[in-house]
């Protein structure tokens, strides 16, 4: 009778990594928790980081203020490498031209948004563009779900719930307003529009900007819903870590010569 013999934990992502031209990473639980850099993080991106690009579902920060985070802990990771939900929603909204947007959003989004000459405003706006907003509260979800019954579009920078916190607490995201939000709307109009993980738009991006082909990409991430499905849309190889997977980042660091 033969034993089957299994391979360490990781072993398989490990050699995914090592053979991989390009490393996508995802920053809210990942990289970090409340935008302190974890130590698993700055080693594994210390040792591939020209080939590391951060793809974030967070919109309530722009790519340069998570370049900042990543020098000061020794991390040369410039913000053209740096993709967020939030700033690709921003460009959408200029580029589409609406002329009348109903903002929900960090004060810091709502500030670079009129930076890029975005027009907002607080009435009959032609289109809804929801973001992260700390101070979400019934004035704000009544104004957006009147909006949307009326034929505003719907432009949403991520769908996410929630995304770890401090001490293992749960911080709520975009998409527990869009779920507040289509509550009151239901199929009213056409489906909004997401910007973020699970969608193509970032993985493309970064993959572009990187000079590779999504096959020659792995995704590191904690989220199957978002790392996980929008990298195995596009080809890109998903290692889960954290959460309901039993991977660390420590053990993506583990030699693989030491099995």
């Amino acid at each position: 009778m033969s034993l089957e013999v299994l391979a360490p934990l990781g072993w398989a992502e490990r050699e995914a990594l090592e053979a991989a031209k390009g490393l996508l990473l995802d920053w809210d639980g990942c990289v970090a928790v409340n935008n302190r850099i974890l130590p698993a993080a700055a080693r594994l991106i210390a040792r591939h980081e020209r080939q590391v690009a951060v793809i974030t579902n967070n919109s309530t920060h722009l790519p340069a203020d998570f370049a900042r985070i990543l020098a000061r802990n020794g991390l040369d990771i410039p913000e053209e490498r740096i993709f967020t939900a939030g700033m690709e929603a921003l460009c959408h909204v200029r580029a589409a031209g609406y002329r009348r947007v109903l903002m929900l959003g960090s004060t810091a989004m709502r500030r670079h948004a009129m930076d890029l000459g975005i027009p907002l405003v607080r009435d009959n706006p032609d289109l809804v563009l929801l973001m992260r907003d700390a101070r979400f509260n019934y004035a704000k979800l009544e104004r957006a779900a009147n909006a949307v019954r009326e034929g505003a579009r719907l432009v949403v920078a991520n769908a996410d719930r929630t995304h770890p916190g401090p001490g293992g607490r749960l911080v709520p995201e975009t998409g527990a307003l869009l779920a507040a939000l289509l509550s009151c709307t239901g199929s009213h109009g056409p489906a909004p529009l997401v910007i973020g993980k699970p969608s193509p738009l970032l993985f493309e991006r970064a993959c572009a900007r990187l000079g590779i082909a999504p096959h020659e990409a792995v995704m590191i991430g904690d989220n199957p819903e978002t790392d996980g499905e929008g990298a195995l849309q596009l080809g890109i190889r998903p290692i889960l870590v954290g959460g309901q997977s039993p991977l660390s980042l420590d053990h993506l660091l583990e030699p693989l010569a030491a099995e």
